[in-house]
């Protein structure tokens, strides 16, 4: 009697409601990600199959697929392969097939090309087994998830609770705690298991067959096998309409129960399902042919049984076990020579067909075969072709080859510095020195004991440990001469590393030397980072003459070598630069070129600082609400990198904009964040850290409890004073905090720090301003203060000129005079978005506050207006040229303004004007 088909799911009626509802609600225009989570067995792929069906009746576009534990060498596979299979069949995503390198420019295409699929049909995406999503799948979902949430894009993922630490695992825990439904499956009650074993048999059953049953701790598979078992097996009866158990034979375990099925196969069946179960991925028959030695033609009877038992099951073109855990225990009834036999021939296959070394090194470790020198080097390769897109990857494969080489091959040493490497590049730090140091006690030779602790120093610096970098630095350094190109790269990182942990003197002659020994040595990468070093550290000794001398040069050296050199960005810092020199145009420019370069390069690790950067510059220019879009972009992108030490400075400019905009219980979250972070044992600038947290403490509980948290800032001024030297309108604050605390000294350190940069850079029209304005604030002064706004008039600086004006109308005697002074600070204020700013000039005047569409900021209009005409994401931030990440936070913004949940409500509230809720 042939077995059924897969039964449909039963005793999950509240999970079932719930995937309708969501399912519905994409219908509708709503996205949103929906996790099933169990063990093995415990029915989520049926579940995901129940979904599939209702998706197609209602309908959407579908896109499913199962995920490997190979694909995780092949970077965009698993989300590639899924969106490729798409029903109805669609072209959109053809170009995934040819996409190669898998940069970050890569995920910008495909989330303008699921935006357009979406907007003709909603889109169902389903990846079972998502815990073996690659690691490039996993990031680009990561991105794309929050990304497209005002799209009708609705992700379904299913895992198990084991393994941990995957790329997949790691994204679906994010997922889950950023808000997505999580419906964790449990065990069938009893009722519901005699329910299945009915479906199974299409019978009633007795109470011998529920006994059975009842002790499997109700796993939906291993009920559905059992009764598949009993049922091949004939051990039991059908009368009446009632199933009864009568053998006594019965398995003892779920491989017992898969081994009574295999039994009742003929022979040439079970020798084909047992070497299917050799391959973890789908397999093709005519590779069954190749690995028995017969014709495809030969074996699709045999197959036709194998699926027809309910063991193997049609994926595609190719066969696969109907569950992994089927497949494994197919794989238990093999023995171990019979088992390396198959995997021996199953390299060859793999070698033949141009597989992935990952897979074919699989083989040869399984099968004892090829030696260990052949099995290392593929993995290497392995590891090196995933490096780019999937470091947790490559370093998995390394340490796989380590494990192949033993404790005391001579080759395992260099090996040992490419996992570091890594491991440092996957934010895995702990590994990294673990490893390393357990290396380095055994003695290294000196060449590879500097570039291992290159390696260190990097992951160290990557990871916010500033000052662990500078030690593992100066220890490499101990290894290699002047004349050594390895120096200038660890010099440039120990130069960077010291801006945050050492004297910024120290700091300058490390960039120095690196670039010296760079351009000695051909190393235009480490001269390149060493300039920048020498940028930064001028930038925070308030020298920007110097700042924009070091970074211009960093920028056409990089340009001239290209490759690594370039790879550096430089034109980070040169923006950082012509920010402070109020250069504003120019640095929009060279933004908007490096990230276009990044793009181009795939260097997606420096996105968040062009997000930081873009943000300052916008902040400096009053457009607070660009401003903050873009700085909560780049903390999305850090998150999404695992780059959490840039995640910092720009959750501090989130606390700062978000005070400034009078939302102080955001500015608390922003904070809180901030604090999560740090305590990792993340170091970042204190103009940054302790800046944010005084503005705040202010804000909430006033200067003088603000003023233990900036009192470090006002002592290093005269040393350090690129707080006031990047944002000039800084010093009037730091004055008025230490006044209203009773802290003039401190006020007069202010002042002094503000003349002297005034005094050093003549001609900058913004930091004359601000010693002005410092001045007139510590002694009253009306005419100072009032030359303080003749020169912020003389720059783009608005935010700073609006609370010239204010403290100048402050000490004017003249009411009609001063009225005037503050509604023109009002006018600034309203243009800038400054609503802390706005409400207290408001207040001041008597005047009620005027909206602009609504709740909306000038740009979030901007952005509404264009998503209600139809544009997608995509197509908005070309028109306004922006960033599609600028844009995703702009809509979110709308969204929860205007407490709405698609593109749809969003449309009708532009259409009627209506602008409260729905």
């Amino acid at each position: 009697m042939p077995a059924p088909g897969p039964p449909p799911p039963v005793g999950r009626d509240r999970e079932l409601d719930v995937l309708r509802r969501a399912l519905s609600d994409t219908a509708d225009g709503t996205g949103g990600c929906v996790v099933l989570t169990g063990p093995a067995g415990i029915g989520k792929s049926r579940l995901l199959q129940a979904a599939v069906g209702v998706a197609a009746r209602i309908p959407l576009s579908v896109a499913s697929r199962r995920a490997f534990e190979l694909d995780r060498a092949v970077g965009l596979l698993t989300l590639g392969s899924t969106l490729r299979a798409c029903v109805p069949p669609t072209d959109a995503f053809a170009w995934l097939a040819d996409e190669s390198g898998h940069s970050f420019g890569t995920v910008e295409r495909l989330g303008a090309t699921l935006e357009s699929v979406a907007a003709h049909r909603p889109l169902l995406v389903v990846i079972d087994d998502a815990h073996w999503m690659d690691e490039f799948s996993a990031a680009a979902v990561r991105q794309l998830i929050p990304a497209l949430a005002s799209s009708p894009v609705r992700w379904l993922f299913a895992r198990r609770p084991e393994p941990a630490g995957t790329p997949g695992r790691r994204l679906l825990d994010w997922l889950v705690q950023d808000g997505a439904v999580e419906l964790a499956l449990g065990r069938l009650a009893d009722e519901a298991v005699g329910e299945l074993c009915a479906q199974v048999l299409g019978a009633a059953v007795d109470d011998t067959v529920l006994a059975l049953a009842r002790g499997l701790d109700g796993i939906p598979l291993q009920i559905t096998q059992l009764m598949s078992s009993l049922r091949v097996t004939d051990q039991l009866v059908v009368a009446d309409g009632v199933a009864s158990v009568v053998g006594t034979d019965l398995p003892s375990s779920f491989v017992a129960m898969i081994r009574q099925v295999l039994d009742q196969f003929p022979d040439e069946t079970r020798r084909l399902v047992r070497a299917a179960a050799v391959f973890d991925r789908p397999v093709g028959v005519d590779e069954l042919g190749r690995l028995l030695d017969r014709r495809p033609a030969d074996l699709i009877g045999l197959v036709e049984q194998a699926i027809a038992a309910g063991v193997l099951t049609e994926e595609g073109r190719d066969l696969t076990f109907v569950h992994d855990q089927v497949r494994r225990a197919v794989y238990h009834t093999l023995s171990p020579s019979i088992a390396a036999a198959l995997h021996r021939e199953a390299a060859g296959i793999a070698r033949a067909d141009g597989r992935g070394p990952m897979e074919i090194a699989r083989h040869l470790v399984a099968g004892g075969a090829g030696g260990r020198e052949d099995t290392v080097d593929l993995l290497r390769t392995a590891a090196r072709d995933v490096a780019d897109v999937a470091p947790n990857t490559a370093a998995d494969l390394v340490r796989h080859a380590l494990e192949t080489l033993g404790d005391r091959d001579p080759d395992r040493d260099p090996l040992v510095a490419e996992a570091v490497g890594y491991l440092a590049a996957a934010g895995r730090l702990t590994e990294a020195q673990q490893l390393g140091r357990t290396v380095l006690r055994a003695g290294l030779d000196r060449g590879t004991e500097a570039l291992l602790l290159l390696g260190l120093a990097e992951a160290c610096k990557h990871a916010g440990r500033n000052q662990t970098a500078v030690d593992y630095a100066d220890q490499g350094l101990e290894h290699v001469s002047g004349t050594d190109p390895l120096a200038a790269r660890l010099y440039a990182i120990r130069a960077h590393a010291l801006v945050y942990a050492g004297p910024l003197a120290e700091a300058d002659r490390s960039g120095e030397r690196a670039d010296t020994i760079g351009r000695a040595t051909g190393n235009p990468g480490a001269s390149v980072f060493g300039r920048t070093a020498r940028s930064l550290v001028a930038l925070t000794t308030g020298d920007l003459v110097a700042a924009h001398r070091h970074a211009a040069a960093a920028v056409e050296d990089a340009d001239a070598a290209g490759g690594e050199a370039l790879q550096r960005h430089p034109r980070i810092w040169l923006a950082g630069a012509l920010t402070a020199l109020d250069r504003f145009a120019e640095a929009g420019r060279v933004l908007e070129r490096g990230r276009a370069e990044s793009e181009r390069l795939g260097t997606g690790w420096s996105a968040p600082l062009w997000h930081y950067y873009t943000a300052g510059m916008l902040v400096a220019g009053g457009r607070l609400d660009e401003a903050l879009a873009e700085a909560d972009a780049g903390v999305a992108v850090a998150e999404q990198l695992g780059s959490h030490q840039l995640a910092v400075p720009l959750l501090a400019t989130l606390t700062r904009l978000a005070v400034d905009r009078d939302d102080l219980p955001a500015a608390e979250d922003y904070l809180g964040r901030m604090h999560r972070l740090l305590r990792t044992g993340i170091t970042a600038a204190p103009e940054d850290v302790d800046w944010a947290e005084g503005v705040l403490v202010d804000a909430t509980a006033g200067p003088a409890a603000a003023m233990p948290v900036l009192a470090p800032l006002y002592d290093a001024l005269p040393d350090r004073p690129m707080l006031v030297a990047h944002d000039p309108g800084t010093a009037a604050t730091l004055v008025r905090i230490a006044v209203a605390a009773d802290d003039t000294d401190r006020a007069r350190i202010v002042v002094a720090t503000a003349r002297a940069l005034a005094r050093r850079h003549p001609g900058q029209h913004a930091l004359a301003g601000a010693a002005a304005h410092a001045d007139g604030l510590l002694r009253r002064d009306a005419p100072t203060l009032l030359a303080a706004a003749d020169q912020f008039r003389r720059t783009p600086r608005r935010l700073a000129l609006a609370a010239a004006l204010e403290d100048a109308a402050a000490l004017t005697g003249d009411p009609p005079t001063a009225r005037d002074r503050r509604r023109e600070a009002l006018t600034l204020a309203v243009a800038c978005g400054a609503h802390r700013a706005r409400r207290r000039l408001e207040q001041l005047l008597g005047v009620a506050s005027e909206s602009v569409l609504g709740q909306l900021s000038p740009a979030e209009r901007r952005v509404a207006l264009l998503v209600a005409d139809g544009l997608t994401n995509h197509q908005v931030a070309q028109q306004l040229h922006l960033s599609r990440h600028t844009v995703d936070s702009h809509l979110r913004k709308i969204f929860a303004k205007w407490e709405i949940q698609s593109r749809v409500a969003l449309a009708m509230m532009v259409a009627t004007g209506n602008h409260g809720k729905t």
